[in-house]
């Protein structure tokens, strides 16, 4: 059976102890928060993020070096045959075209895969890819089942203020300021990585509602396609750890039997969105 590694980055919000439990390493995103530089999952702590978030600090993400990358690859290659390396969707950042570029010096020993996933969506493709290994698949086949099951998975949010949208140029000033005043609310779905508007509510509770709806009619099309025992269901939050728990409560009425993870939104999810975000996340493996 071929040796081989899985690497992922912080994107994922895969847990050190997950990681450790399935021989996965992780490569930290960086950021740049008031000036200094950190790493995400490392020295970046959650209260210095959305503290600098609400304070309207400047707040910016890079991908790791070409020399991190590397290092990174070379040491895992003393002990390991090759590596599949899985990482954030191209469509937030280019961390693939970087890592896919870097391969061609490996001579086929490190193989980038096209998830075009993030946060626990990333995740669990990430922890099926592990479990694959153990189970004897060869990396190029993992790759290519990888590939062809990116896109069945679907994140849905909304967002607590609209400044952080307008922030980033995702929506208006004048947008930004009518929905605030009508309280307005986008319903966002991030598929394939892009974050795009999939529609507006007029506040919070229709913003959830309308996200139980297309979860479960998410839910049905991929059960269809891939058998209910293959598919994920999550709750994740920028911030917003107790509404996100009553939520999850709530959805198990929808979802009898059915487990629900809990899980914080990556960081370079919050930079565009802002704490107080929340959202529903359903993939398949």
């Amino acid at each position: 059976m071929e040796r081989i590694a899985v690497i992922t980055d912080s994107n994922s919000g895969l847990r050190q102890e997950q990681a450790r439990e399935y021989g996965i390493h992780i490569l930290p995103l960086i950021f740049e928060v008031g000036g200094k530089e950190y790493e995400e999952g490392v020295s970046l702590t959650e209260e210095r993020f959305f503290g600098a978030l609400e304070a309207g600090e400047e707040v910016s993400t890079s991908q790791p070096s070409i020399a991190q990358l590397m290092e990174l690859w070379d040491g895992l290659l003393e002990s390991y045959e090759k590596i599949l390396h899985i990482p954030m969707t191209r469509a937030l950042s280019g961390s693939y075209e970087t890592a896919a570029g870097l391969s061609q010096e490996y001579e086929g020993r490190v193989l980038v895969v096209d998830g075009r996933r993030i946060s626990a969506t990333l995740e669990n493709m990430v922890i099926h890819a592990a479990r694959l290994v153990q189970e004897g698949w060869s990396a190029e086949d993992i790759r290519e089942h990888l590939e062809k099951i990116s896109l069945d998975a679907s994140i849905y949010i909304t967002v607590d203020s609209l400044r952080y949208l307008k922030k980033g140029g995702r929506i208006s000033g004048v947008e930004a300021m009518a929905g605030e005043i009508l309280n307005i609310r986008p319903v966002i779905q991030i598929k394939g990585g892009l974050l795009e508007v999939h529609s507006k509510v007029r506040g919070r509770k229709k913003a959830k509602a309308a996200m139980e709806e297309l979860l479960k009619e998410d839910w049905e099309r991929l059960a269809a396609a891939h058998g209910e025992e293959r598919l994920h269901l999550a709750v994740g939050h920028a911030n917003a750890l107790a509404e996100a728990e009553e939520w999850r409560e709530e959805l198990k009425q929808h979802f009898p039997g059915k487990e629900i993870k809990l899980v914080k939104l990556p960081m370079s999810i919050c930079c565009h969105v802002g704490p107080g975000t929340i959202g529903v996340a359903v993939d398949a493996e």
